[in-house]
């Protein structure tokens, strides 16, 4: 009995496709393994590489430019960025650290306003480690306000959220992570409305921070992740469940998305806090979380670089905006990313990497051989940069798939100059014919 026509066909395709890899020898797969995990070894620390984080931001700000129909605005946040006119002001008087009594005149002209949840983007530790809750005389009474200032909000049932650091970083073991001591510490128990949120950003800010752990064996959520647990304690929940203990990628809102149009602002200073009805304060604000930070120069009014501001994947941005796009992706599932595992990157680069050996190996025409490397490491950079890296898999694909491309020269070469040495064999065993004859 025949087999069909269609398998007959599967087997002789099949054929075509190994047997050339059959013929190679062993040699060539030897030198295309050695190439292979000598390209991954180097893909891979190209991936925890700062080197490249520029081009990959810009490469993932068109392509949120591409995906988007129409404009965007923050759903649940709005900022208090003190600008040149608060901070070089003789009220705030260019201090550092902030004075503590103006931030109590914003906190309670929110809680008055209504704002359920209140974060404060400014650092409050205690200038001897050694002397927990410890402050300079000359600002104990500035202090005594901004506290009792954070009593009212617990009265009126709100929220506040204070920005925290830690020694260490996420890297190193718990044992070595330590939360620094702040002015507020001893009062914590007596402030039942008050958390704490690590501000340490990650080096990819495509990811959103999530919690670590301390020496203590207890955790300490970042600033946005102790934001969300307030406000939608069924993200948080689902968000540092896994082992990555929060960590999610996201798409960025830029400035322009935060900036004033249709009627809607986004962004306050100071003075426009102080000075705006409480009515259409509390229309503005009310059912926001509002973050307090700050957006000045560094040497005078209107001169020097801005402090706190990063390089990220919307564009140059303030701390606090940062901590309000990781926010806003939390709380919107459309926005948010669940990070597929590295054992999934892995086998889907050593896939492609294999297709492409054999591709190398079939004996067709150099010419198709090459299309054919060409539209596979076109397919790869629209499958990272528009689809993949939004899952959580960013394929660091250039050094494996050069690799494959030596490879595939070197052993081009190689046929060329075995061909070569035939020829010539050829060709003195013709000529000894002729010598003999």
């Amino acid at each position: 009995m025949q087999a069909p026509a269609s398998f007959s066909k599967a087997v002789a395709l099949l054929n075509k496709v190994v047997r050339p890899a059959i013929s190679k020898g062993w040699w060539h797969w030897i030198r295309f393994a050695l190439l292979l995990l000598l390209g991954i070894y180097l893909g891979h620390e190209l991936s925890e590489s700062n080197r490249f984080t520029d081009w990959r931001y810009e490469l993932y700000q068109k392509q949120v430019r591409i995906q988007r129909r129409g404009p965007v605005y923050p759903r649940y946040t709005a900022l208090v960025l003190l600008n040149d006119d608060d901070y070089w002001s003789e009220e705030y008087q260019a201090r550092a650290p902030l004075k503590r009594d103006k931030l109590a005149v914003l906190i309670d002209r929110l809680n008055e306003a209504g704002v359920n949840t209140i974060a404060i983007d400014f650092f409050l530790e205690s200038p001897l480690q050694s002397k927990p809750d410890y402050d300079f005389s000359d600002y104990q009474k500035e202090d005594a306000v901004f506290f009792a200032a954070l009593k009212r909000v617990c009265d009126a049932g709100r929220h506040m959220v204070l920005a925290t650091e830690y020694s260490g970083y996420d890297e190193d073991p718990k044992e070595m992570r330590v939360e620094s001591k702040s002015i507020y510490t001893s009062l914590l128990p007596s402030l039942p409305c008050v958390t704490r949120g690590h501000v340490e950003l990650p080096t990819d800010l495509r990811k959103i921070p999530g919690m670590i752990q301390l020496a203590d064996g207890s955790y300490l959520d970042s600033f946005s992740l102790a934001i969300t647990k307030i406000n939608d304690p069924i993200a948080y929940e689902n968000l540092v469940k896994g082992e990555d203990k929060g960590y999610r990628f996201a798409q960025f809102l830029t400035p322009e998305d935060f900036s004033k149009r249709d009627g809607k602002q986004f962004i306050f200073s100071g003075v426009d806090i102080q000075s705006m009805d409480i009515k259409q304060l509390r229309q503005a604000l009310a059912d926001k979380i509002v973050i307090i930070g700050g957006h000045v120069h560094d040497e005078a009014y209107d001169l020097g670089g801005y402090v706190d501001v990063h390089n990220s994947p919307g564009g140059d941005e303030p701390g606090a905006m940062l901590h309000a796009n990781f926010v806003e992706a939390m709380r919107d599932p459309v926005s948010t990313f669940t990070p597929i595992s590295d054992h999934t990157a892995e086998v889907i680069e050593w896939c492609l990497a294999l297709a492409l050996a054999l591709l190398g190996s079939m004996e067709i025409h150099a010419g198709w051989k090459w299309t054919g490397f060409a539209s596979s490491c076109l397919f790869s950079i629209l499958m990272t940069y528009f689809l993949l890296q939004n899952l959580g898999l960013f394929l660091d694909f250039l050094i494996p798939f050069l690799m494959i491309i030596i490879h595939t020269f070197t052993e081009q070469l190689l046929e060329m100059r075995r061909e070569l040495h035939h020829a010539k064999h050829q060709l003195l065993n013709h000529q000894q014919k002729e010598r003999t004859t």
